[in-house]
């Protein structure tokens, strides 16, 4: 594998990980229970606590004030709850600008976006024991016009959730962007994009996002959950939509303890393991974290350890998150012993921890971000011995609740290590976008 292949693949890792939000966290829900946003999630959208946790487990059935039309196997809301999310944001990074014309201009000049993402969103009860969440692409893309095949439907979840004793149990069927974890999580650790604290550099704070197991996947989860765990076993592979080939090979494991691990907090702790094999089809292979896969059969290895705790300290709510991540090496054969989630010739590699302090508790927020990492791709500047490059962050950010659907944020990173010295810096050319991360934006669901 050539080195400048690798570092530029590692750069195009980066990029998508830190310019590309998630919108998860939808006022179709609230609607549909009749309650605050406030009552799902910690602090603000889109993390989690333990109501929401529950309401997730249920397979999104339950439903409040919202009336319902019923009949023999038939209940549904009166209503079919929909949400427009999105994201408004100015995004500078401090990579060298030269060579850049008006149709070339980069984050390196500054990005305003209007929006960078907007979705549609349709949700809630499908039924007794199910439930579905779709999400409809409307973002343009650049130049203000939408390719065919960029606008519709980009996730699709649909849970059978039943109680076995004091245990729900079922399946769902599902296609998502955000990877095989998107099938079914609860926790705010970023071992799923959806439900980090932050949005805009998730890489900082979460592992499982910095080594990229957030690549398109589709296929079948197995749940189980009550207030002690959660556990979800997937078969999956790495296509989506209509057009995908093969069968769901790859598998994945997660498993976490939700009981009161500390006293007087909401703590959890758990795992993640992601293994076995998948068919990549061309159409699919563009939107790959590897960007060195094309088509063919390629490994899909990584595994990650977290854990998160929230309370109050202080009377101010508290969110701190752990996780640890590995990705293996891939192998010197494109697209066929290439690692998914790795493009590198060497493990990729991060520990992150990641803290949220409520400093006016349901209005405003201060974040903290930090991650060493080892990006997989080998470094030998002169002077000095080669070796699996370091790629070391830290965040710092705050946000604003406007209105409990609509907040602004500000984030700021800087990054040091082997990554960033002069020699990957012109192996990535164009795409190095330097040391520092600014990032203002207005998130909104409606």
């Amino acid at each position: 594998m050539q080195f400048k292949n690798v570092i530029l693949a590692i750069f195009a890792l980066l990029s998508a990980a830190l310019w590309a939000p998630q919108a998860n966290a939808i006022p179709a829900f609230s609607r549909q229970v009749g309650m605050a946003c406030s009552a799902c999630h910690y602090q603000h959208f889109p993390a989690l606590n333990s109501f929401g946790r529950a309401f997730k487990e249920g397979g999104f059935t339950m439903i409040g004030a919202e009336s319902k039309v019923e009949g023999d196997g038939l209940s549904i809301p009166a209503t079919l709850n929909a949400s427009l999310v999105g994201y408004i944001t100015d995004t500078k990074t401090n990579g060298p600008t030269t060579g850049t014309t008006a149709t070339t201009k980069t984050t390196n000049n500054g990005s305003l976006q209007i929006p960078v993402q907007s979705s549609l969103f349709l949700a809630g009860r499908a039924g007794e024991h199910t439930g579905f969440m779709t999400e409809i692409n409307l973002t343009p893309a650049s130049g203000g016009t939408i390719p065919d095949g960029s606008i519709g439907m980009t996730m699709l979840k649909v849970p059978f959730v039943y109680d076995v004793g004091n245990v729900k149990a079922g399946l769902v069927p599902f296609s998502s962007p955000n990877g095989a974890a998107d099938s079914f999580e609860v926790l705010n650790t970023g071992a799923v994009a959806v439900h980090a604290f932050n949005q805009w550099d998730m890489a900082a704070i979460s592992a499982q996002q910095y080594i990229g197991t957030a690549t398109a996947a589709s296929g079948l989860a197995f749940i189980a959950s009550n207030e002690n765990f959660f556990a979800n076993f997937a078969k999956w592979g790495a296509n989506q939509g209509s057009g995908a080939s093969g069968s769901p090979t790859s598998n994945y494991l997660r498993a976490a303890w939700t009981t009161g691990l500390i006293p007087g907090f909401d703590s959890a702790i758990g795992f993640q393991v992601w293994n076995g094999t998948s068919v990549v089809d061309a159409a699919a292979a563009g939107g790959l974290v590897n960007p060195l896969v094309t088509t063919g059969v390629v490994n899909t290895k990584a595994s990650a350890i977290d854990a998160q705790m929230m309370g109050d300290v202080g009377g101010m709510p508290l969110l701190l998150i752990a996780s640890y991540a590995n990705a293996p090496a891939s192998g010197p054969v494109a697209d066929v012993d290439q690692n998914l989630f790795n493009a590198g010739a060497l493990s990729r590699k991060s520990l992150n921890f990641g803290a949220e302090l409520g400093v006016i508790p349901g209005k405003a927020t201060v974040q903290l971000g930090l991650r060493r990492a080892n990006s997989g791709g080998y470094v030998d500047p002169v002077g000095l011995t080669g070796g699996n490059a370091t790629d070391n962050a830290i965040m710092v950010g705050a946000t604003y609740n406007i209105e409990q659907n609509i907040r602004a944020e500000l984030t700021y990173s800087k990054y040091s290590g082997d990554m960033y010295n002069a020699a990957n810096a012109a192996a990535a050319g164009p795409a190095y976008t330097g040391t520092n991360l600014m990032t203002l934006d207005l998130a909104f669901g409606f």
